[in-house]
């Protein structure tokens, strides 16, 4: 069952959602320096590493999208 904490304020999650946004920085630039998009969409992984499925092609909007919403959340001009 969900137990509501009424006492929680968005004040305290700031924090939190702070490390999310570095964690998925972290995250998107590692991608973005180690995979080849000429191998189509970063889907799955194996060993650690993404790899793409030719089925997947259409996950790519996923990959552009995810900096989008980095940029958008942080303002990092970067993304």
């Amino acid at each position: 069952m969900l137990r509501i904490n009424p006492r929680i304020e968005a004040g305290d999650l700031r924090g939190p959602i702070d490390e999310l946004w570095d964690l998925s920085s972290r995250k998107l630039l590692s991608m973005e320096q180690r995979y080849d998009l000429t191998q189509g969409a970063p889907v799955f992984t194996e060993r650690g590493r993404y790899r793409s499925r030719g089925w997947t092609e259409w996950t790519l909007g996923f990959y552009f999208g995810s900096m989008l919403l980095q940029f958008d959340a942080t303002g990092d001009e970067g993304f």
